[in-house]
């Protein structure tokens, strides 16, 4: 005679796998923010490389304050061809040194800041010039 599976038990295996599938999508979720963490972290080596490039022919530092990449850094742009311009990433300069910060995907009161010295720091607050 053929067993037939219940409500119960139909119902038992549909949380089951509800419950892995939730398990599942929390380890990718935790995954690509890494991934954009570390696609952030180059985003700001580039960045680095090309103003310290400007630097070594200008002998200055693009003049901004406190600006957005994304949205505006107009001094910077117009000196410097910018591609990064999907991420959060601030730049502050007084002509002399800079830093460069933006905040983590992972946890948004921590910030990867990085300047002059070509160094990438997690710190949980923004530095001053």
């Amino acid at each position: 005679m053929k067993k037939i599976i219940d409500k119960k038990e139909s119902l038992l295996v549909l949380v089951i796998i509800s419950v892995f599938v939730l398990i599942i999508l929390g380890f990718s979720i935790n995954i690509i923010n890494k991934v954009k963490d570390l696609t952030l972290q180059a985003n700001l080596s580039s960045i680095n490389t090309l103003i310290l490039g400007y630097y070594l022919e200008e002998y200055s530092f693009p003049e901004e304050n406190n600006c957005n990449i994304k949205e505006n850094c107009f001094n910077l742009k117009k000196k410097i061809l910018t591609l990064f311009a999907k991420d959060n990433i601030y730049y502050n300069s007084n002509g002399k040194d800079y830093i460069l910060y933006s905040p983590s995907f992972i946890n948004n009161k921590m910030y990867f800041v990085t300047g002059s010295d070509l160094l990438i720091e997690k710190v949980l607050e923004i530095p001053e010039l």
